[in-house]
Parts: C-alpha cells; sequence; structure tokens
C-alpha cells in the first residue's frame, strides 16, 4: 500500500478512536454526574429522616415532661380524696386535670408512634402502660406502687431518650 491509502486508513482509525474515546469520557461522566445526584438525594432523605426524629424527640421530651405533671397531680388530687374520704379514686378530679391528662395522652401516643428507635419507643409504651395503670388502680397501695414504678421508669426513659437525640446530631 502507498503512502496515501496509509495515511487514510491512519486518519479514520484516529477518527474512530478519538469518537469511541469522546463517546466513553461522555458516558463516565454522565454516569458519574447521574451517581453524585443519586447520592445527594439521598443523603437530603436521610438527613430530613434525621430532621423529622430530632425535632419528634425534643417535642417528646416536653410533652412526656407534661404528661408526667399531670399524671402526678392526678395521683395527689386522688391521694387527698382517699385522706378526706377513706375512698380511693371514687372523686372526680377537676375538669381541667381531666381534659389536659386526655390531651397530654394522645399527643404522646402520636408521638411514641414516630420514633423510628425500636427500644425507645418500646420502652416510652411500656412507661405510658404503668402511667394509665397508675391513673387506674382501685386501691392506695397499688396507686403508689405504680406511681414509684413510673417516677423510675420516666428516670430511665428520659435518659434513654436524650441517649438517641444526642445521636441524631
Amino acid at each position: 500500500m502507498d503512502a496515501i491509502s496509509w495515511g487514510f486508513i491512519g486518519t479514520v482509525v484516529g477518527a474512530i478512536v478519538g469518537a469511541t474515546a469522546s463517546i466513553v469520557t461522555t458516558a463516565i461522566t454522565t454516569w458519574n454526574t447521574y451517581k453524585i445526584s443519586e447520592n445527594s438525594k439521598v443523603q437530603d432523605r436521610e438527613e430530613r429522616a434525621r430532621s423529622f426524629q430530632r425535632e419528634t424527640l425534643l417535642e417528646l421530651q416536653i410533652v412526656m415532661r407534661n404528661y408526667m405533671r399531670a399524671s402526678t397531680l392526678v395521683y395527689f388530687a386522688d391521694r387527698k380524696n382517699f385522706q378526706e374520704s377513706g375512698e380511693w379514686g371514687k372523686y372526680a378530679l377537676p375538669d381541667e386535670l381531666t381534659e389536659q391528662l386526655l390531651d397530654l395522652n394522645s399527643e404522646t401516643s402520636i408521638l411514641i408512634q414516630r420514633i423510628s428507635n425500636d427500644e425507645l419507643r418500646n420502652n416510652l409504651i411500656e412507661l405510658k402502660d404503668v402511667v394509665t395503670k397508675s391513673q387506674l388502680a382501685n386501691s392506695e397501695r397499688t396507686a403508689s406502687q405504680y406511681h414509684e414504678a413510673c417516677v423510675t421508669l420516666y428516670e430511665n426513659v428520659n435518659n434513654e431518650l436524650g441517649k438517641v437525640l444526642r445521636c441524631s446530631y
């Protein structure tokens, strides 16, 4: 073959190799851009989930404190009525306290269900169950035992809630 043929073949092969390299470079760049975009979306979703959990945990801390306070007020009101009448839980609580307790009970239930940490959620449910048993107790002794259990459980759950909250930052 003569030099012109070799020159032509070299030019064609060079063009093909150059075009292929350009196409491959564009494909790699596009793929990398896609992966970066997907990673960014995943990270954004994870951050929104962490933020939601943080906000829920912060709100739950306040609601649980108010719920425990209202529950303690119910216990003290029942104790006072018991000292005056000798009968436990037979007298109606003030309407304001009853309404507050019902609202806090509902709000607490809703917030507990939003918690993604299974162990914390289960411990909160256990605490809430003991609080309810304390409020529904039919004797001073039983109510006192449940109330003491509530205080201990609340301290433990509140510590655990704080740990989970700190890990979410």
